[in-house]
C-alpha cells in the first residue's frame, strides 16, 4: 500500500477525541500540534506529538504565537462551547490555515460552522451511534470492521444453513455475493485456507468480506 504523504495539522481541544485523533495521526507519521488550556492534558501527548501548547485557543495571541498557519489543516476537536467553537473559527480564518475541520455538538451548531466558512464539519457522536446501530442490527456479528462506505469484513458463527455443508456446495461467492476470508474452528484454530470439501460442522466461525447488502442477508 502506498503511504500517504505526510501533512501538518493543528488538533484544538483534548477531550477523548481530541486525543485520539491527535495520537492516530502522529503515529501515522504526520506532524501534529496540540492546543488545550489543560496542561496536563497537552503534557500527556507532549512525547507523541511534534508540538503541544498549553492556552486558550479562542485567545488569537495563542493561536499566532503557536504557528498555526504553518500547518495543512487545523481541527476544532471540541464541541463542548458554542461561542468558543465559534471564536477560535473566526481566529484560525483570520490567521489563515488553509484547512478548517470542526466538531458540532447539534445540527444547529453545525450550520453556524458552515456559514462562518468550516471546510468540513464533522458529529463524531452521532456518525458513531449511527454505524453501531448498523452492527447490532447484525445478529450474530462478533466482530466487524469497516472496509469501505460499501463493505465490510465480519467474523460470525457458521450459518445454521451451512452446517453439514462445504464451501464447495455452498458456493458463497456466486450466490451469496460474499468472499470466505478464513474459517476458524475451535479445535485446528484459524485457517485462512479452507478445505472447500470439508463440511463445516457448526462450531466454527467464518470471517467474510463482502458488500454490507450482501452481508446483512446472511446476518440477519
Amino acid at each position: 500500500m502506498k503511504k500517504s504523504k505526510s501533512r501538518s495539522f493543528v488538533i484544538i481541544g483534548l477531550d477523548r477525541f481530541g486525543q485520539t485523533l491527535a495520537t492516530n495521526l502522529a503515529r501515522t507519521g504526520h506532524q501534529v500540534l496540540v492546543i488545550d488550556p489543560d496542561d496536563n492534558l497537552v503534557t500527556a501527548l507532549s512525547d507523541i506529538v511534534t508540538n503541544a501548547v498549553v492556552g486558550d485557543p479562542t485567545n488569537d495571541a495563542v493561536l499566532r504565537a503557536a504557528g498555526v498557519h504553518e500547518y495543512d489543516c487545523a481541527v476544532i476537536a471540541t464541541a463542548s462551547r458554542l461561542s468558543d467553537s465559534v471564536l477560535t473559527t473566526i481566529n484560525l480564518k483570520d490567521l489563515g490555515v488553509g484547512q478548517i475541520v470542526a466538531r458540532a455538538a447539534s445540527d444547529q451548531h453545525g450550520r453556524v460552522l458552515e456559514k462562518l466558512g468550516v471546510d468540513m464539519v464533522v458529529f463524531p457522536e452521532r456518525d458513531m451511534g449511527e454505524k453501531l446501530v448498523g452492527i447490532l442490527d447484525r445478529n450474530n456479528v462478533l466482530e466487524y470492521i469497516e472496509f469501505s462506505d460499501r463493505h465490510s469484513i465480519v467474523e460470525i458463527p457458521v450459518p445454521e444453513n451451512w452446517i453439514g455443508k462445504s464451501l464447495a456446495e455452498l458456493d458463497v461467492r456466486r450466490k451469496l455475493g460474499v468472499t470466505v476470508l478464513a474459517v476458524n474452528d475451535p479445535v485446528t484454530g484459524m485457517d485462512i485456507s479452507p478445505d472447500p470439501s470439508k463440511p463445516f460442522s457448526g462450531e466454527e466461525t467464518v470471517a467474510l468480506l463482502g458488500e454490507n447488502a450482501d452481508i446483512d442477508r446472511i446476518t440477519k
